[in-house]
């Protein structure tokens, strides 16, 4: 099914059209009766029953990027990042643009395509068709790898200290970090904070990125808000964690998604999803901490990325005289 959010961009980033979009997804019932903190039933959608996947899973999606350019611009140049091939969890095996990018590059893991578009018209649509597989790739399958050689993490503070909307080493983060026990055992930790954040946010679309501090004031949020209270606390407890953006195949309803990474010693990097994590039943919950089904298309772990900083270029016009439309769909 198609999610589209129209965005007004001045200097703005596509990253931020990812983003946006995750604040209007991966809505499910809840585990309580409503309150007053919980969006009302117009807002929230309930996934449809997921047919059963085994290892892979193999999708095809279209993105798309819908422009309105209101006024006579010479060039629009355009970056937006891509999925590329990981081990172990995707593989693209085919990507057909509708218009050629100038130049594809990568960039601390993530990769980008850059279109360069001359005089174009006030109208104009850009779309990815992509063909994949997925793996499935969780801690369960992380754990039967064990022995293993694991991905060497080279800078480990990379992944520790604090950065917009991930502010692990705020005093209110810390108080709530010192609170959870810690243990040795790593998995059992996170697994710790898995629970402290399934149990103390309530799902809720949110008209803005909150980040980690107000997501743990105001106990609400969306996919994102999960993930970044996730891993600021991951963080906190000194523990490598990363955010991580991208889509979720069907029949999941709304694709986009975020969800996180914690590098493990004995495993490596291993992903978690707080926010499907956070159902009422016991056992249920348990289950998905440690598996996660092959419906995840990596797009990047990049939390705060520079390079989309500029993501649309102009000359001859100002950037503020565009609108673009973002969508994706899965055949």
């Amino acid at each position: 099914m198609t999610h589209k959010t129209a965005l007004s961009i001045v200097s703005v980033l596509v990253l931020a059209l990812v983003l946006t979009d995750l604040n209007a997804q991966t809505s499910r019932r809840r585990r309580t009766a409503p309150t007053r903190n919980q969006p009302p039933a117009r807002q929230t959608q309930e996934k449809p029953r997921q047919k059963a996947l085994g290892d892979k899973n193999s999708v095809e999606f279209t993105l798309a990027y819908n422009f309105q350019i209101h006024a006579v611009p010479s060039e629009l140049k355009f970056i937006a990042p891509i999925p590329r091939t990981t081990p172990g969890r995707q593989e693209i095996l085919d990507i057909k643009y509708s218009h050629e990018p100038a130049r594809v590059f990568d960039k601390d893991g993530t990769k980008y395509a850059e279109f360069i578009f001359r005089k174009p018209p006030n109208e104009l649509r850009l779309e990815m068709n992509i063909k994949a597989t997925l793996f499935r790739f969780d801690l369960a399958a992380a754990k039967k790898r064990q022995g293993q050689p694991v991905e060497n993490l080279a800078d480990p503070n990379t992944f520790i200290r604090s950065e917009k909307y991930i502010e692990g080493d705020s005093p209110r983060i810390q108080q709530v970090a010192k609170a959870i026990p810690t243990t040795p055992n790593q998995t059992a930790l996170v697994n710790a904070i898995y629970e402290y954040v399934t149990d103390n946010v309530s799902y809720l679309i949110q008209k803005q990125e909150l980040g980690a501090i107000q997501t743990l004031e105001k106990r609400q949020g969306a996919c994102t808000e999960y993930s970044d209270l996730f891993v600021a606390l991951c963080r906190a407890k000194g523990i490598p964690a990363r955010v991580v953006k991208g889509y979720v195949s069907k029949p999941v309803y709304l694709p986009q998604h975020a969800w996180a990474e914690v590098y493990l010693n004995e495993y490596g990097w291993v992903p978690f999803d707080p926010t499907y994590g956070d159902v009422p039943d016991k056992t249920t919950r348990n289950r998905n901490f440690e598996n996660l089904k092959p419906i995840y298309v990596y797009l990047s772990h990049v939390r705060n990325d520079p390079i989309l900083d500029t993501a649309i270029t102009t000359s001859g016009f100002s950037v503020g005289d565009v609108t673009v439309e973002h969508t994706v769909e899965f055949k």
